[in-house]
């Protein structure tokens, strides 16, 4: 085995696991995972932002959404501030944010109009029926008046390529594993058998 290939293909395998993080960063707007628990920045401010199906063991997730049905969902306020501000959440088709101006109504699915949580925590279920691309739209405001807005979009039951790296990554790195493994043992049996021949001449 080529030691330099071996060696570039290992640096291939990084930096496409770089350039997939940075992608699926990019894909989900200002939601971010940190340290397993997705983390949502509003004004200066940050939420956690969880949730879970029913559809046989509960499946957690923090991005996309795996299949339709009933999902439970939890905003966290992290920020002392916000745990006396109202929080409420829409959740709407992703249209376009232009037409989506022209009747938001029409393309809302759920909406919870801002309200204050005594433990700073927002917890609401919607049934997705329809596998689709999805912006929610997280509102929070304080008692003089001001109100921030961030919007993430998100997908349902959908098959995406972001969805899908890890699992190719977790293969790439075990066929990298399984690669070096047999060179490396191949290197010591070439070494035995030559050590068995230096004998055998001496002999």
């Amino acid at each position: 085995m080529n030691i330099a290939l071996f060696k570039r293909g290992l640096f291939a395998a990084a930096l496409l696991f770089g350039v997939s993080t940075a992608g699926a960063a990019f894909a989900h707007g200002s939601v971010k995972l940190e340290q397993d628990t997705c983390v949502l920045k509003i004004g200066p401010s940050t939420m956690h932002f969880i949730g879970y199906q029913r559809k046989g063991e509960e499946a957690e997730f923090c991005e996309d959404i795996a299949q339709t049905g009933p999902t439970v969902i939890a905003l966290s306020a992290v920020s002392p501030d916000l745990r006396d501000m109202a929080i409420g959440a829409r959740v709407v088709k992703d249209v376009g944010e232009a037409k989506e101006k022209e009747n938001i109504d029409a393309v809302t699915v759920f909406n919870r109009d801002p309200k204050v949580y005594s433990n700073g925590t927002m917890t609401f279920e919607h049934d997705f029926k329809d596998a689709g691309r999805y912006v929610a739209i997280v509102t929070v405001q304080d008692d003089l008046g001001n109100k921030w807005v961030s919007r993430f979009p998100f997908t349902v039951g959908l098959y995406t390529f972001w969805g899908s790296i890890e699992y190719i990554l977790y293969g790439v790195a075990f066929t990298a594993l399984l690669g070096f493994l047999w060179y490396m043992l191949k290197v010591k049996s070439t070494k035995k058998e030559e050590a068995v021949d230096a004998v055998a001449r001496g002999a």
